[in-house]
């Protein structure tokens, strides 16, 4: 008769939707599909939740808050009250009274994410390693919580990972873009100092995605009272003495690394050809008249490192792998310069023999060019292009002499 009596019961409760069930009891448990019960365990951290206990006191609200609607009903009330644009966590409590309890047992698990930083200067590249982001998925957790359907669960903490940027990334996007080197083999101690000095201040220099590059911003005016020297410089198509004579080289070298890199920087020409570089390919610059730009278009930032090592100026340039593999072509037509002798004892009365000579003016080539870039997927040619056109003045070389034949 008891036996009787249980299962009648058991039966009945089954029915009623009331859940009666013993502590501890596992196959033989009785299941309210309403109930919900797991235990989240994380690293051999645990802790459990239990609907039916934690609803006590609550049973007025129970209508509302769908305590014993079972996994479809509580689905849809879910899905009912996220509709609404309710704070997420706001109806996890709500349908599941001391949820976030549970979500702050774990809280220690929780951390910003931090990305691995690369800092470049002139010894090169430092990187830092960063870490992941992590969080509690606390929606994954509240959709496997509803599906206990009465059983005590087991579940294991699910984890939101926020992917850190990486050290491995930022080496795959600060590759060598190009290089390219420039010689000075002829020139003096003066015109080699402000080379360097131009050089160094452009040694270390970030350019970031979508920023302007200024060569006069970095490097500065080119004075005496910041260090720079007397030396040739072009100027009105004509070769004389200035502070700052070399610098114009600097510039040329950046130029022509750009190009290579996949840039097309503003640039200026000489009014004269340069000795240093193709005609077509000088960059002359003047602090305040005449500068070196470019915009970084990547995206990711741009390095610039410079170096000058016996008589020669090299710049290199990192960031993104190039598509292409670009070379340069000038087409050129040459206006040869002649030589011109002249006798003038009044202006160089030193000049007294006909085979004592001083050169005047140094004779540079009248040129007109048409500069390209090429680019190519490995051998084959994919799009040439014309970068600019350029007209470079003619000057004869002019050389005084004595008057007198020697005896």
């Amino acid at each position: 008769m008891k036996k009787f009596l249980a299962i009648f019961i058991v039966m009945l409760a089954t029915f009623a939707g009331i859940f009666i069930c013993k502590a501890d009891v596992t196959s033989a448990e009785a299941v309210a599909p309403w109930n919900v019960r797991f235990t989240v365990e994380y690293e051999g951290d645990t802790v459990s939740y239990n609907l039916s206990k934690e609803i006590i006191g609550l049973e007025k609200q129970a209508d509302k808050r769908g305590f014993y609607l079972g996994i479809n009903g509580k689905r849809n009330l879910y899905n009912h009250l996220a509709s609404l644009g309710l704070p997420e966590v706001a109806v996890y409590e709500y349908m599941l009274p001391n949820f976030s309890r549970v979500l702050a047992h774990f809280g220690y698990v929780n951390c910003e994410r931090v990305d691995s930083t690369v800092v470049f200067d002139k010894k090169g590249f430092n990187y830092t390693k960063g870490h992941n982001g992590v969080e509690i998925d606390a929606k994954t957790l509240f959709e496997k919580a509803l599906s206990s359907n009465g059983y005590n669960k087991h579940l294991t903490l699910p984890l939101a990972i926020d992917k850190a940027v990486t050290v491995s990334e930022l080496k795959q996007n600060t590759v060598i873009k190009s290089t390219f080197t420039t010689n000075y083999v002829n020139s003096g101690a003066n015109r080699c100092y402000n080379i360097a000095k131009a050089a160094d201040a452009l040694n270390g220099v970030t350019i970031d995605v979508g920023e302007t590059f200024s060569f006069n911003a970095i490097v500065g005016d080119r004075t005496e009272a910041r260090g720079y020297k007397q030396s040739k410089v072009i100027l009105d198509g004509n070769y004389t003495e200035g502070v700052g004579g070399g610098v114009c080289q600097v510039s040329t070298t950046l130029y022509n690394a750009l190009l290579l890199a996949g840039f097309i920087p503003k640039a200026t020409q000489h009014s004269l050809i340069s000795s240093y570089v193709k005609a077509g390919f000088d960059a002359m610059v003047s602090y305040g008249s005449a500068d070196l730009t470019f915009v970084n278009d990547t995206d990711h930032p741009i390095y610039i490192a410079s170096s000058t090592q016996g008589k020669s100026v090299t710049f290199t340039i990192y960031g993104q792998p190039n598509i292409y593999r670009i070379e340069r072509e000038s087409v050129e037509t040459r206006d040869k310069f002649e030589t011109v002798y002249v006798v003038d004892a009044n202006k160089y009365p030193e000049l007294i023999y006909t085979d004592q000579t001083k050169v005047v003016t140094s004779g540079s080539d009248g040129v007109k060019t048409q500069s390209y870039l090429k680019y190519y997927q490995g051998d084959k040619l994919v799009e040439t292009k014309l970068i600019r056109k350029n007209s470079y003045k003619r000057v004869d070389q002019v050389i005084a002499h004595g008057a007198q034949e020697r005896e």
